[in-house]
C-alpha cells in the first residue's frame, strides 16, 4: 500500500514495502515536475531503498557475532519487508519495522525501526531511527538509497571541495584496496553514459555536508547526508536517474575479517539508545 502526504508545494508518497519513497512531487505553475526516478524494473527495481542491517555485500555474505555465525544479503532485509504505517498525519508519515523470528535468524537482534517523513522548507526530510530495546550492544550499518531523475550531462555537485577516490568492486562484489581518482581538489561530476560502467562510486571520509544535482532543465535539489561518513554515487550504465547514498556504512573489502564488532564504520549502539539519521532534500536554485 502506498501513503501520501501533501502541503501546498509538495507531495510524498511511500510505500509500507521497505517504507521506500516513491514520489517526490513539486506543484509549479505549469503544473507538476517529478524529482523522484518514477522506476522501471526492466531497469532497476527500486526507487529509494533503504538498506539496514548492513550496507553494501559482507564477505562470502557472512558474519561471525559472539563466535556464532550469521548470513546476511547485500543490503540487509528492510528493503523487502513490510512495515506497519504506525502514525500518519496530514504532514507526517511514520512507518514501523520490529524484530521477527525471520530478522534474528540473520541479524540476532530486537530492535525498532522507524523511518519519518515529514516537509522542511522547500522539500522533505526522511529520518531514519533505529532503537536498540536489548540489554547488550547492537551492531549494524545504515544507508540512504533515493534515485533523482536526470539526463546525461547534468550533474553531481558536492557541497566543497573534495580530494577522494573512490574503491571499485571485484568479481565478487567486494570493495578493491586501490581507489579510483575521482575528485582532486574539485567537487563537479558530470553524469555520463559510462561514468558507472564499473558499478557504484563509493567514497569513504566525505567531507562535504551534502551534494546536490544540477539538471539542465533547472530543477535542482540539495541532499543533506545527515553527517554519514560515506557515499556512493550510482545508476545503471546510462539510465535516467542517479543515486546519491549517504552510508553509516560500507562494503567489505576483499580480505576483510568476518568479526562484525571490526568491520569498518559499523554503528555500535547501546542498550535502550536511539540512533537518528536524518537525509534532507530541498528544491534549490542557482
Amino acid at each position: 500500500m502506498i501513503h501520501t502526504i501533501e502541503n501546498a508545494r509538495f507531495r510524498i508518497s511511500a510505500r509500507e514495502r521497505g517504507a521506500e519513497l516513491c514520489a517526490f512531487t513539486e506543484k509549479t505553475e505549469n503544473g507538476t515536475y517529478e524529482h523522484l526516478w518514477e522506476g522501471n524494473p526492466d531497469i532497476w527495481s527500486g526507487q529509494s531503498p533503504l538498506l539496514f542491517p548492513i550496507v553494501g555485500r559482507l564477505r562470502d555474505d557472512r558474519y561471525i557475532l559472539n563466535g556464532t555465525e550469521y548470513h546476511m544479503p547485500k543490503h540487509g532485509f528492510a528493503k523487502k519487508m513490510d512495515f506497519v504505517p504506525e502514525k500518519m498525519t496530514d504532514d507526517k508519515m511514520i512507518f514501523l519495522l520490529t524484530d521477527t523470528e525471520e530478522t534474528r535468524a540473520g541479524f540476532p537482534y530486537a530492535f525498532a525501526l522507524r523511518v519519518v517523513y515529514s516537509f522542511v522548507e522547500n522539500g522533505f526530510k526522511m529520518e531514519f531511527r533505529v532503537t536498540n530495546p536489548g540489554e547488550e550492544t547492537m551492531y549494524f550499518s545504515i544507508g540512504a538509497h533515493p534515485a533523482f531523475r536526470i539526463a546525461l550531462g547534468d550533474k553531481v555537485v558536492m557541497d566543497c571541495d573534495e580530494t577522494l577516490g573512490a574503491y571499485q568492486f571485484n568479481e565478487d562484489l567486494l570493495r578493491k584496496k586501490e581507489l579510483l581518482p575521482v575528485f582532486e581538489n574539485s567537487r563537479e561530476l558530470v553524469v555520463t553514459e559510462h561514468l558507472f560502467d564499473n558499478d557504484a562510486l563509493v567514497f569513504d571520509g566525505v567531507r562535504s555536508r551534502g551534494a546536490s544535482v544540477i539538471r539542465a532543465d533547472g530543477h535542482n535539489v540539495h541532499v543533506d547526508f545527515g553527517g554519514a561518513p560515506c557515499l556512493g554515487i550510482w545508476a545503471k550504465p546510462a539510465a535516467p536517474y542517479v543515486c546519491i547514498e549517504p552510508w553509516y556504512g560500507i562494503d567489505d573489502i576483499c580480505d576483510a575479517g568476518a568479526d562484525i564488532t571490526k568491520k569498518e564504520r559499523i554503528v555500535a549502539l547501546g542498550a535502550g539508545e536511539t540512533f537518528v539519521f536524518p537525509v534532507t532534500v530541498q528544491i534549490m536554485t542557482i
